[in-house]
């Protein structure tokens, strides 16, 4: 009953889908076609349901609605799965509950700085407003707190080093820092081939603040899907050259 947008670049396998936070669209990742030539592999940014290019506003949908939306989507693009999703802030929770429905279609993971499954008990609240997107995470929330594993699927978690613009949700909380920081540890733990480090000093908007680091997030996650290899320890990795500081999850 809505159209989405989708902009693609490039042709390869895995595809990679990126998806940005609340009421960001897909330009929070600055150029896909770039990115898409540096990894040899299809891009595909994406608008959500009120946000961007895609239609609706003024609506509440739930983190549910989204995951469903995002199926749909790649399937009407004719987009072959298994999938490498990257999100970033909200779309974490929209990109773990797609992965939850759908398994066999998520071949691996990257989550930016994103909202954990228990943010909406931690803040007290339930739908997520930002310019024209209203999420409800509170059923999707539940039920990846129940059960969410991706098994031994390459993902890697980067965490702000200083998510000041996340605080602001949590209504002067003194715990917030501690919280979100080992919020941020326990999903590295969905996935026994993971990495987990902290964009050092590097706000809440890592797309934007650090598109180097994000892309090599990406780049690592795509070559262990190619290859059918594990992902390398993150000090053995290539992050630390990119500004992120390895840490044990």
């Amino acid at each position: 009953g809505h159209k989405l947008y989708l902009p693609c670049a490039v042709s390869g396998k895995p595809v990679v889908v990126l998806d940005s936070g609340l009421g960001n669209d897909h330009g929070i990742w600055g150029n896909p076609s770039g990115i898409a030539r540096r990894l040899h592999t299809r891009v595909c940014g994406y608008d959500r349901y009120g946000t961007g290019r895609s239609d609706g506003s003024n609506k509440v949908r739930t983190v549910g609605m989204a995951a469903s939306d995002l199926n749909a989507l790649l399937g009407k693009a004719k987009l072959k799965a298994p999938y490498v999703l990257v999100a970033h802030s909200i779309g974490g929770l929209v990109d773990r509950e797609f992965a939850r429905r759908y398994p066999k279609k998520v071949a691996g993971l990257v989550l930016l700085d994103t909202a954990p499954d228990d943010w909406d008990v931690y803040t007290g609240t339930k739908t997520f407003t930002f310019w024209s997107e209203s999420l409800n995470v509170t059923a999707a929330s539940a039920a990846l707190r129940a059960r969410d594993t991706l098994g031994a699927k390459p993902l890697v978690v980067i965490e702000s080093g200083n998510p000041a613009e996340v605080a602001t949700w949590a209504s002067g909380k003194t715990d917030f820092y501690a919280y979100w920081d080992s919020a941020q540890r326990r999903l590295a733990k969905i996935s026994s081939n993971s990495i987990f480090a902290v964009a050092t000093g590097i706000g809440h908007e890592i797309p934007v603040y650090a598109p180097a680091l994000s892309g090599e997030t990406m780049r690592l996650v795509v070559n262990a899907v190619r290859t059918h290899a594990k992902l390398p320890a993150c000090a053995a990795s290539t992050l630390p050259g990119k500004g992120a500081a390895c840490d044990r999850a």
